[in-house]
């Protein structure tokens, strides 16, 4: 046993299971298929001699839940934690819903911002960017710098929930997302106007005429303004970037 009361080989099979959080979504209870799934290892192990308990365990963690993916590690470690307290019997059952309850909405916002709003833009870009060198490496790029934040923070954030709700709070303050939120909001608007920059460069080295350079760089670094400009109004990365994407078909089609 850990010295949360979990074994080893428990623990690891519930980090495995949180990335099919999203493998039965529902309308009526959204991921809860998907975490009693995971936390079942767990559960299994906590009330192995009273299946009764077991079963109502289950119930438990098939009421609504919802949140941000990666963000749910957290609460999936958390709740293991109550679990094991639970059965204990140093704790209330009911706990375990109300702290779900709480942190889901407010994670989900949180996760979302960060991964969708800030990160994948930003490794996208960089991707892009990247790809102009050769197409696999812009590939393996946007792979290595998404993935390599989004398991961290999974790995991280459950680590901190198996220490009890207690210092779930401490670990996002550590973690201090709106601050990364924000950084990589500017890199993605940085590795923007690098890709700008090098993508006008190439009417010159192709024979372009250098007046029709000038304009494009001129006009893609009043494009990058723009886009800071968006983001610091809260306008979605994710939207900035279709439209890149659009203007880039129209001149590749033209």
């Amino acid at each position: 046993m850990t010295m949360q009361g979990l074994s080893k080989r428990s623990r690891n099979s519930v980090w495995r299971r949180q990335f099919l959080l999203q493998g039965c979504w529902n309308f009526e209870g959204m991921q809860n298929v998907g975490f009693a799934y995971a936390i079942l290892p767990a559960l299994r192990e906590f009330y192995a001699s009273r299946p009764e308990e077991a079963m109502k365990a289950v119930k438990r963690h098939l009421e609504f839940f919802n949140t941000q993916p990666a963000m749910g590690a957290l609460i999936l470690g958390a709740a293991v934690r109550l679990e094991e307290r639970v059965a204990a019997g140093e704790a209330d059952p009911r706990a375990i819903g109300t702290f779900k309850v709480g942190l889901m909405g407010s994670l989900g916002a949180i996760g979302d911002s960060f991964f969708w709003g800030a990160l994948r833009p930003m490794a996208s870009v960089a991707g892009a960017l990247l790809a102009l060198l050769h197409p696999l490496l812009g590939i393996a790029a946007m792979l290595l710098l998404y993935n390599g934040v989004h398991l961290s923070v999974r790995r991280r954030g459950f680590a901190a929930g198996m220490e009890g709700p207690e210092a779930v709070v401490g670990w996002l303050k550590r973690a201090a997302f709106n601050v990364r939120t924000d950084d990589r909001k500017l890199m993605s608007a940085i590795l923007a106007g690098a890709y700008a920059g090098v993508f006008t460069g190439r009417f010159l080295v192709q024979g372009g005429s250098a007046a029709y350079a000038l304009a494009t760089l001129l006009l893609a670094a009043a494009a990058v303004h723009l886009f800071v400009v968006l983001f610091r109004k809260a306008v979605s990365p994710s939207e900035i970037l279709s439209f890149l994407l659009f203007v880039g078909v129209l001149v590749l089609w033209r």
